[in-house]
């Protein structure tokens, strides 16, 4: 039995997976309080939202936010609440969440893509540079109905067949 699915779907359940064994891998080092808990769940809900609803735009736009959000407040935490006294394990969490806090934006970037395949040619989230950024204007997977083709003049016509182009007006010509 074959099971078919989107490469989208894989990115999230690996962004899942591997949030999911840092977030708690984190918690050894006892320097994360109870809002962290909060708005790492949040993100992780998202994300299994996202692989859940495969239509959804909101769902990884909304994973995409919390986690920039998220990137935020791990460094504030880990600012304010570094312990001055480490064991081995509390060392170890200190790691888990350092290697969390730097996969964050190597995350956003693949929720953005995520996002704009989900979008197809209509989703236009964020400043309209980001789009270089992140692979350009992508076609939608589906047909746009609404607005039908125009066949070009002379398609499918030998050279010697196609009806002459009109001569370029320039300023400046002699």
């Amino acid at each position: 039995m074959e099971v078919n699915m989107p490469p989208s779907a894989l990115t999230l359940k690996g962004i899942f997976l591997a949030h999911l064994v840092l977030i708690v891998w984190s918690y050894y080092s006892l320097c994360f309080s109870g809002g962290t808990t909060l708005y790492n769940g949040a993100f992780l809900f998202l994300v299994l939202w996202s692989v859940l609803h495969r239509d959804s735009e909101e769902a990884p736009l909304m994973a995409l936010l919390v986690n920039l959000l998220s990137i935020f407040l791990d460094i504030l935490c880990l600012i304010l609440h570094w312990p001055r006294i480490t064991s081995g394990l509390m060392r170890f969490g200190l790691a888990m969440a350092v290697v969390n806090l730097i996969l964050r934006p190597i995350t956003s970037l693949m929720l953005q893509r995520v996002l704009q395949e989900r979008s197809g040619s209509y989703g236009a989230y964020g400043p309209s540079g980001l789009d270089r950024i992140f692979g350009g204007a992508r076609r939608s997977p589906y047909e746009d109905i609404d607005q039908p083709t125009q066949p070009t003049p002379g398609a499918g016509l030998e050279p010697e067949q196609r009806p002459p182009s009109p001569p370029s007006e320039s300023l400046f010509t002699t």
